[in-house]
């Protein structure tokens, strides 16, 4: 019996240590893809750094597995060019959001790993800035009409680690929409990405630093 609960107060007592957790900093960037002539997505004209801080947990599963969940505040901003007419808008769609996701961190080596998961996002608010000439104006819009659907988006991860130091790693990460957006009308003040479903893809590029504890 003593032999059973040594072992038992081994185990958990390696469990306990091998899990912590960290702080994660960096910076975010949006770019929508689709197939309306009307929108011009293009990758580098699309880039408008954000920033993300969330916490990340650090479960050592085996050797060389880590399970990884994580809470992240982030914003990010879509932008357009959309041609209306002989008139070029510029619009930049600005995104709050919460993130949760769940994510396993598979060794490659000592100082590399492969993380893969899942997330959803949950939109907190959106802003709104058209730019029409010289012209500017901000809007921030109303989502109460907006359903649970249209707020929370699944994503799909998947990383590159780096492992300078035990308590320090770098990350490279992509999320894909696992939803399609949709786009509005081109009239004034419908032109918006929006989370109806549609055509429009988003990738997200996100590059980040955590220091665990």
């Amino acid at each position: 019996m003593k032999n059973k609960i040594f072992i038992i107060l081994i185990f958990l007592s390696v469990n306990i240590f091998s899990q912590n957790f960290g702080l994660k900093i960096g910076a975010t960037s949006v770019t929508p893809t689709g197939n309306n002539d009307d929108f011009d997505f293009d990758f580098l004209q699309s880039l408008s750094p954000g920033y993300q801080i969330g916490f990340v947990g650090n479960f050592e599963l085996s050797d060389v597995i880590i399970l990884k969940p994580e809470f992240t505040y982030r914003l990010y901003t879509l932008k357009q060019e959309v041609l209306w007419y002989t008139n070029t808008y510029q619009i930049e769609q600005s995104h709050t959001t919460v993130s949760a996701d769940l994510n396993f961190d598979i060794e490659l080596t000592n100082s590399v790993s492969l993380i893969f998961g899942m997330g959803v996002d949950y939109i907190m608010s959106i802003d709104l800035a058209t730019y029409i000439n010289d012209f500017e104006e901000t809007i921030s819009l109303d989502l109460t009409a907006m359903s649970t659907d249209q707020l929370i988006d699944p994503f799909a991860n998947i990383s590159i680690c780096f492992k300078p130091g035990r308590r320090f790693l770098f990350n490279i990460e992509y999320r894909h929409l696992l939803d399609n957006w949709g786009m509005g009308s081109l009239i004034p003040g419908s032109q918006l990405i929006n989370s109806n479903n549609g055509s429009v893809k988003l990738h997200m590029l996100n590059f980040t630093t955590t220091v665990l504890f």
